[in-house]
């Protein structure tokens, strides 16, 4: 009972502070993204590069993560973790996505932008 108890609370911190790091990778990358946009020269190249050395990296300390939970005994906390890198590779078409949206309402409405 207690090792249920344990599993899940190590589940909640580690997935709590993952994707909080996560979040904030990714937003700090979008952040240069908007910068450079904003000079008119488009994404660099090393930028590109930068938001996959991220989620690669993230990647491989999730699952050597969960091979670590895997030998603890934490069954519920290293599913999570797999859980988490298996979601890792959508957040790079979701950012473009909503990069691509957010261009189309800039052409639609260019009096929105000079502010």
């Amino acid at each position: 009972m207690w090792q249920l108890v344990v599993d899940v609370l190590v589940t909640v911190v580690l997935t709590t502070v993952e994707v909080t790091a996560l979040v904030l990778a990714f937003f700090a990358i979008a952040l240069k993204v908007w910068a450079a946009d904003k000079a008119g020269r488009g994404v660099p190249r090393g930028l590109k590069r930068t938001g996959r050395a991220v989620a690669g990296t993230s990647i491989v300390l999730l699952l050597a993560c969960a091979y670590g939970l895997l030998l603890l005994h934490l069954p519920v906390a290293a599913s999570a973790q797999c859980l988490l890198a298996a979601a890792i590779p959508f957040f790079g078409p979701i950012l473009t996505g909503v990069n691509r949206l957010r261009e189309g309402l800039a052409r639609r409405c260019p009096g929105r932008q000079q502010r």
